[in-house]
């Protein structure tokens, strides 16, 4: 009977054993399925905030972008518009020098030769040397005694009158007796000056 309990013994023993390696078994298990579920978490959770920043940065992207169109759209429109203003005001100006230029043409003689006179005095010592040489218009040419009347110069300055004409509505040449200096003071020239700078500030007005 010893023999026969001995061996019932061991097999409560084994059966037991046996019951603890399973129970074990289901604890490691659970614990792995735990651990795997803790880090599934932990990785769910770092994608989602990973994808909120993802979200949000193209969000913020987006925004930017739109920003920079629009201060884009924005800055195309006002170069449009400042480029029509400057059309306008140009067309404006050419206008007007249109009409200076027929002013000038239909100038009285006195009044002419009054404002003549006065720019060759400032023209003449300005192109610095001691003989100088003045190139009318035929008609200038024609009526040059009563046109340099009065006409008052340094004594040091030698002044000739080229029978050479030019064509001009009004005002003059100047050259040096070797021909390396020349000033243009014809009308023409002064007006396409005085209009190309007026042209030229007003767009450094609008554009910088």
């Amino acid at each position: 009977m010893k023999f026969w309990g001995g061996e019932e013994s061991m097999s409560q023993a084994v059966a037991k054993l046996g019951e603890e390696i399973i129970e074990e078994a289901k604890a490691e298990a659970q614990r792995r399925i735990d651990k795997a579920k803790e880090e599934a978490e932990k990785i769910l959770a770092e994608a989602r905030a990973e994808a909120e920043r993802a979200v949000e940065e193209a969000k913020a992207k987006a925004r930017e972008e739109a920003k920079l169109a629009e201060r884009q759209r924005l800055s195309e429109v006002r170069r449009q518009n400042a480029l029509r203003i400057l059309e306008a005001k140009n067309r404006l100006i050419s206008e007007a020098f249109k009409k200076a230029y027929e002013k000038l043409k239909s100038l009285k003689v006195e009044s002419y030769a009054e404002s003549l006179v006065k720019l060759l005095e400032i023209s003449i010592p300005a192109l610095g040397t001691d003989s100088v040489e003045i190139m009318f218009n035929k008609r200038d040419l024609e009526r040059q005694s009563r046109l340099l009347k009065g006409l008052k110069v340094p004594e040091n300055i030698k002044v000739n009158v080229s029978k050479q004409t030019i064509d001009t509505i009004g005002g003059f040449i100047l050259t040096s007796s070797d021909g390396k200096i020349r000033l243009d003071q014809t009308f023409e020239a002064r007006l396409e000056a005085a209009e190309r700078k007026i042209k030229k500030e007003i767009s450094k007005i609008l554009f910088g």
